[in-house]
């Protein structure tokens, strides 16, 4: 049976490799590096240096406590202490994305499908996903309006709008119910313009359902909510692998948006 000092080191050390393992998964097979898999990876580098070396650690650590005084002591302490702080920083906003993704908007919402990369000509995974939910809930609420929006990346042949509208109406969305917004580049501008021309049609519903992967739901309802619009969430699944690269790089979203 393995005992407990046996644990602190194994442990670390397994979550450490398995999590390198895991944001390295993005870049080699999808070719997404973001902050998200970066930080990701280092964190998990730190995991297993700690499962690695953790005795050197740890008499380094008593040997800096012993003869370190007041300042060296202060110093340890803050360190530890600001460690904790962003641990329970990070499971707090998790937890806070996993609960927006579950905010369903009013049966009256008109739908804001939020743009995503266009590869050429034709959709990415993620935006396909997106696009599936989008029409999911536009079969399920005949009357509400949709507004695909999203403008053209220097890579993409068109517009993450015009992208989008030739998938739906090609699985037999009306048209009519279509409203194609091709200026944005940003989330903020998505909800923006999308807003706009939907009070150009004479729509004014109570709330507005943003169709996006369930991880980037909550930095678009926080966005929409300081544009004054009430948001609810219609989140598209997907690829579980990718998760976790994309829920942290979430987190310094989310941040972003809370201090600016």
């Amino acid at each position: 049976m393995i005992g407990m000092t046996e644990m602190i080191r194994v442990v670390p050390a397994v979550i450490g490799a398995a999590g390198m393992i895991l944001f390295l998964m993005p870049a080699v097979a999808a070719g997404i590096v973001n902050i998200g898999n970066v930080t990701g990876f280092f964190v998990s580098a730190a995991f297993l240096f700690w499962g690695v070396f953790h005795r050197r650690i740890q008499d380094f650590l008593r040997a800096a406590w012993s003869r370190g005084g007041f300042p060296g002591r202060a110093a340890l302490v803050f360190a530890a202490a600001a460690a904790a702080c962003i641990a329970v920083t990070a499971l707090v906003l998790t937890f806070m994305m996993i609960a927006y993704a579950r905010r369903r908007p009013a049966a009256d919402a008109d739908v804001i499908v939020l743009g995503c990369e266009v590869k050429g000509d034709r959709p990415s995974r993620m935006l396909k996903r997106r696009m599936d939910a989008a029409i999911e809930w536009l079969e399920e609420h005949p009357d509400v309006k949709c507004v695909l929006s999203g403008g053209k990346g220097e890579t993409e042949l068109i517009s993450e709008a015009e992208c989008m509208y030739r998938y739906m109406t090609a699985r037999g969305i009306d048209p009519e119910r279509l409203l194609k917004e091709e200026r944005s580049v940003s989330t903020r501008e998505n909800l923006l313009f999308s807003m706009e021309l939907l009070e150009q049609e004479g729509r004014t519903p109570s709330e507005i359902a943003i169709v996006t992967n369930e991880f980037h739901e909550a930095r678009a309802c926080l966005i929409a909510k300081k544009l004054g619009l009430g948001a609810g969430s219609v989140p598209a699944s997907s690829t579980p692998w990718l998760l976790p690269t994309f829920y942290v790089r979430e987190l310094y979203g989310l941040l972003y948006q809370f201090f600016f």
